[in-house]
């Protein structure tokens, strides 16, 4: 029974160590959106970026990562971009995109019992 209790507190202790945060962006932080956005648009047609993206914030710089979909040769295309902000979101510093979807890493946790 000791066993089965310590298994359930570690699994559920590494379920909260592995939880990424959901909220709602910041003024500078939908600036920088936007930015990277506006960057995509101009390189797109018919982009249609998520809601959701991944930000990670370097010192004074952001890094966005955005899922998104264009039209390419008469098809819709998923990609991806990537953009560095600066100035509070202002300032675009590069923009990147390329085919694909960022995806979250999906922890996985494996319990091993011993056998008596």
């Amino acid at each position: 029974m000791k066993t089965l209790a310590l298994t359930t507190a570690a699994i559920t202790a590494l379920a909260f160590t592995t939880a990424a945060e959901a909220r709602p962006s910041t003024d500078s932080e939908l600036r920088g959106y936007n930015t990277c956005i506006e960057a995509a648009n101009a390189q797109s047609e018919g982009l249609v970026p998520s809601r959701e993206y991944l930000i990670n914030k370097e010192g004074e710089n952001t890094l966005y990562y955005v899922n998104a979909t264009r039209w390419e040769e008469g098809e819709r295309n998923t990609i991806r971009v990537a953009c560095e902000t600066k100035a509070r979101g202002q300032e675009l510093v590069s923009a990147s995109i390329e085919d694909g979807r960022y995806t979250d890493r999906e922890s996985r946790v494996t319990v091993e019992v011993a056998a008596k």
